[in-house]
């Protein structure tokens, strides 16, 4: 959970950003809303990805606070700290998966993604999410406590939604693109939810 507007956040988000080609690690950059009152409202954030945070904050009983990252939906901690993202990463890396979702293929038609995949596994109490994302966004800060400087951002998540309808075996879906979406330099991520704990149990991305 990152801002443009936050003077914090640039360290973490080079950080993700060297997480973003690494395999079996998918990272995603949700942009809150709450900063843009300092004078430089984010082109990424959203309400909805803030109350995400708020939610996760609950769960973890911790503060809101950016750059904050969670890690398989189980942990919580500074987005700009190295040692203890990877220490974190590693443990969770290490853990046998019970259930496995697959992207088979992202298509897009006009203004439209159809999407195939795959789900084996457990997936009872179960909440798929669904997030398209910008693998790179630069852009120029001109206000604000960044006022000045240029931001690069990674794997930013620009569309996110709950897929309602899903099982075993293979499955489809489609998606409206946002606005002006450039396919070449986007991605989509599925990932399986545990709806009691936020445990991620399964996750792939696959690019246009």
């Amino acid at each position: 959970f990152t801002s443009q507007g936050c003077s914090s956040c640039p360290p973490a988000d080079r950080l993700l950003g060297t997480y973003a080609s690494k395999e079996n690690v998918i990272p995603l950059s949700f942009h809150v809303d709450y900063w843009n009152r300092l004078g430089w409202k984010d082109p990424f954030s959203a309400k909805d990805y803030s109350e995400r945070q708020y939610h996760y904050a609950e769960a973890l009983h911790t503060n809101v606070y950016t750059p904050q990252l969670v890690i398989n939906g189980q942990a919580e901690m500074i987005g700009s700290d190295p040692e203890k993202i990877a220490a974190t990463i590693q443990k969770v890396l290490a853990q046998e998966p019970e259930t496995a979702i697959v992207i088979k293929k992202a298509q897009v038609t006009d203004s439209t993604a159809g999407i195939t995949f795959t789900i084996e596994g457990t997936i009872a109490n179960s909440a798929l999410r669904l997030a398209l994302v910008e693998k790179k966004a630069t852009t120029r800060i001109n206000a604000g406590e960044n006022r000045g400087i240029t931001l690069d951002n990674y794997n930013v998540v620009r569309k996110f939604s709950t897929i309602n309808k899903f099982g075993s075996g293979t499955n489809s879906v489609e998606i409206v693109l946002p606005a002006a979406t450039d396919v070449k330099n986007a991605s989509v991520i599925l990932f399986l939810q545990d709806k009691t704990n936020n445990k991620i149990t399964a996750a792939d991305q696959l690019g246009f």
